[in-house]
């Protein structure tokens, strides 16, 4: 759905508002990415950097770069990067990491390899901590990252990043699975052994499971309604038994919505199964 323009808005204004609404259009097209949950101010903006950049290149209004974008895949892609969750981190939302070590994992089969999945991994970050949780409680076990993003991807298989980064890192996981070097933090060659990154558009494909655990955190944000739901559908279906799909809390409303069966892992963490039959 449009913007409506403001009160007093003038033409440059309605021009750069008509502009990213039909950049949206095109990338919902595309992509799946929504315009109906594209009204927070930060992803217009975003949008509206993007076309001002392609303007300036082209020599062309903003309007009219938005127009050409059905055959600019260039500048599409720049979009799709400039609306990647950007913000990651290891050990983020420790409670939910918590749950799995003291809950999830020790109603699985202790023989049973694990099999894990970062849905929408960005850098790698989340990939990386769920295998140093399962590592740490001595199970075997295989985590796939996959993100839509070449670039992401390749910085996930680099593996190093910023000491910032790990923060909230236990100070045990840091010691056992990371090195500095440099003042940067490089995740060890054991663990990068077990964790791999693919590139995947989750709109067109999901990977094939038999997950029994599954992130998929922050990617609902920029996926509308039809696309978003139906992967989070496909998703839960590749869980295996016992295998739950944790979100970020905000977006359990939405899961639940989509006809995900909620599950109540302790009393401050949901996950997910597939829905009910």
């Amino acid at each position: 759905m449009a913007r409506p323009p403001r009160t007093g808005e003038g033409p440059a204004a309605r021009s750069e508002s008509r502009a990213v609404d039909l950049a949206l259009a095109e990338l919902e097209r595309r992509y799946g990415l929504g315009r109906s949950l594209a009204a927070p101010g930060w992803v217009r903006e975003r949008v509206l950097a993007i076309l001002n950049g392609v303007a300036a290149r082209l020599g062309v209004s903003p309007l009219a770069a938005a127009e050409q974008l059905p055959e600019d895949k260039k500048a599409l892609e720049e979009i799709v990067g400039a609306l990647r969750v950007g913000e990651t981190r290891f050990y983020r939302d420790p409670i939910i990491w918590e749950a799995i070590t003291a809950t999830v994992l020790p109603k699985l089969p202790p023989d049973l390899p694990i099999a894990g999945l970062s849905a929408g991994c960005s850098t790698g970050e989340e990939a990386y901590t769920l295998g140093m949780i399962l590592a740490s409680a001595g199970r075997r076990f295989s985590v796939l990252g996959v993100d839509r993003s070449t670039a992401a991807v390749d910085a996930a298989r680099e593996a190093v990043y910023s000491a910032e980064a790990a923060e909230q890192l236990p100070p045990a996981l840091v010691q056992r699975y990371c090195e500095l070097k440099g003042g940067a933090l490089h995740v060890c060659q054991k663990l990068r052994d077990v964790v791999s990154f693919e590139v995947c558009d989750l709109v067109h494909a999901v990977p094939s499971g038999g997950f029994q655990i599954i992130f998929f955190k922050n990617v609902l944000l920029y996926l509308a309604e039809p696309a978003g739901d139906a992967v989070a559908r496909r998703l839960a279906a590749e869980l295996g038994p016992g295998g739950l799909l944790f979100s970020a809390a905000s977006e359990a409303p939405r899961l639940c919505g989509a006809g995900l069966t909620p599950v109540r892992v302790n009393a401050q963490v949901t996950a997910f199964r597939a829905p009910s039959t």
